[in-house]
């Protein structure tokens, strides 16, 4: 029969590892010290297993935290892809609009001289 890992002193798997060595032929202390090293492995075992699993919770946490810094700078992005876009149309239509205006002041020039030239006629 196996001995059972990790089984802690007092216990009924303890109890049973020692009574397992016992019957295979061994003499009292050995099995008793044969337990305690079974118990020993096996709480290792566990500790490694909570350490993992604890470390996979921390990489997990890590990459949801880095999932959501992602997330939070790709909106960034847009929204200032969105602002430049504003901008440049504002840019845009001012500059039309300048573009206009000195087209009209042109044209005004260009009809007053006509007509301080007809003055001077």
């Amino acid at each position: 029969m196996p001995l059972i890992k990790g089984a802690k002193p007092g216990t009924k798997g303890f109890k049973s590892n020692i009574r397992a060595e016992i019957s295979a032929g061994k003499p009292q202390k050995q099995a008793v010290a044969i337990a305690y090293s079974e118990a020993r492995q096996g709480a290792n075992k566990m500790k490694k297993k909570e350490s993992y699993k604890e470390a996979c919770k921390a990489h997990k946490e890590l990459h949801t935290h880095h999932k959501k810094e992602a997330e939070h700078m790709l909106k960034m992005a847009e929204h200032h892809m969105k602002k430049a876009k504003v901008h440049h149309e504002k840019a845009a239509s001012m500059k039309t609009g300048a573009d206009n205006g000195m087209k009209n002041e042109k044209l005004m020039k260009g009809g007053e001289d006509k007509k301080a030239a007809r003055m001077v006629r």
